[in-house]
C-alpha cells in the first residue's frame, strides 16, 4: 500500500556504445543490432514521491519534457495498467545527461522510473514482468535495468553480461545539437559485412581495448559524420589529448574518448572544457 510522503531517489546513468553493428532490418521496422554497451557515471536523478493525486512530472530547466510523451510518465502508465490501479506519484527529474546525444538518457530515466516505483510498491511484480515492460518502453530500456557492461543483441532486448570487461575512464563531448535516431538508422545501407566485426568483438572480450585502434566500431558513423562533420572534429580533439580510442556513441551526437586511468582522463577533461560551444563530461564505467 502506498502511503503519502513515502519517497525514493534513484540515479539513472548514461551509457556509451563501445561497439555498434547494424544488422538486418526486422519486420517490425527496427534493425537487428549487436552492441557492446557500458554504463557510465554521468547521471540523471529521479525523486519519486507518493502524493494524493498524480502522476505528475517536474523537470527543472526542461519544461518541454513535462508531458505524457516522456518515457518516465509512460513507465508510470504501463505500471498502472499492469497493476489495474492509479499511481498517485510526483516525480522530480533532474537532467544532467544531454538529450538526443546517443547517451541513453531517456531510456535510462524510464528504467529508473520502473525500478523506483516498483520499489515504492514493495516489488509486487516478478522481475521478468518488469523486463517485459521495459522492452515495451524502448530498445535501450532493458539494458538499463541490468546496469552493467553487456553485449546487446536483437533490437536491444537480449542482454548478455560482460562482467569482467574493464571499467574505463571517459571524456564525453556534447556539441550542443542532437541527431535523430530514426534518421540515422534510415541512412544505413544494408548489407553490412560482419566477419571482421565478429573478430573485433572476440578480441574486446578477451583483451579489452588493447593497443589496436580499430577495436571500437560504430556503423552509424558512416551515415552521421558526412552530415554532421563536427563529430569528426570532436574525435580528433580527443585523440589529440591522447585517448586510447574515440567514437560516436549510439546515433550521436555525443562523442567519447577512452582512457585506462583517471589522471590523464581528468587532464584531458580540464583542457577540453575550454573549448567554446561544447559540453564536456568526465565519467567512469560502472
Amino acid at each position: 500500500m502506498l502511503r503519502k510522503g513515502e519517497a525514493v531517489k534513484i540515479l539513472a546513468p548514461a551509457k556509451v556504445n563501445l561497439f555498434l553493428e547494424i544488422r538486418a532490418k526486422r519486420k517490425d521496422g527496427f534493425h537487428e543490432i549487436r552492441s557492446l554497451i557500458q554504463p557510465v557515471s554521468l547521471f540523471d536523478t529521479l525523486r519519486i514521491q507518493v502524493e494524493e493525486n498524480g502522476p505528475t512530472l517536474q523537470c527543472p530547466g526542461h519544461p518541454e519534457l513535462e508531458n505524457e510523451s516522456n518515457l518516465v510518465i509512460q513507465a508510470v502508465r504501463l505500471l498502472e495498467r499492469e497493476l489495474g490501479r492509479p499511481l498517485p506519484l510526483s516525480i522530480l527529474l533532474e537532467k544532467k545527461i544531454p538529450q538526443g546525444a546517443g547517451l541513453g538518457g531517456g531510456s535510462s530515466d524510464a528504467a529508473a522510473a520502473l525500478e523506483g516505483i516498483h520499489c515504492l510498491l514493495g516489488c509486487p511484480l516478478p522481475s521478468d514482468r518488469i523486463r517485459r515492460l521495459a522492452e515495451r518502453l524502448g530498445s535501450d530500456v532493458p539494458f538499463f535495468l541490468a546496469r552493467s557492461t553487456a553485449l546487446v543483441t536483437g533490437r536491444g532486448e537480449k542482454i548478455s553480461p560482460w562482467p569482467h570487461f574493464p571499467k574505463y575512464w571517459y571524456v564525453l563531448i556534447f556539441p550542443g545539437f542532437s541527431v535523430s535516431t530514426a534518421w540515422a538508422y534510415s541512412q544505413i545501407k544494408l548489407p553490412l559485412t560482419g566477419g571482421k566485426k565478429s573478430i573485433i568483438l572476440k578480441r574486446l572480450k578477451e583483451k579489452g581495448l588493447g593497443p589496436e585502434k580499430d577495436r571500437l566500431r560504430n556503423d552509424l558513423e558512416r551515415a552521421v559524420i558526412p552530415v554532421y562533420p563536427e563529430i569528426e572534429e570532436m574525435k580528433a580533439a580527443l585523440h589529440a589529448q591522447g585517448c586510447l580510442a574515440a567514437l560516436m556513441s549510439g546515433s550521436g551526437s555525443a562523442v567519447f574518448g577512452v582512457w585506462e586511468e583517471e589522471r590523464p582522463a581528468r587532464k584531458a577533461w580540464k583542457r577540453l572544457k575550454q573549448e567554446p560551444g561544447w559540453k564536456i563530461f568526465l565519467a567512469r564505467g560502472l
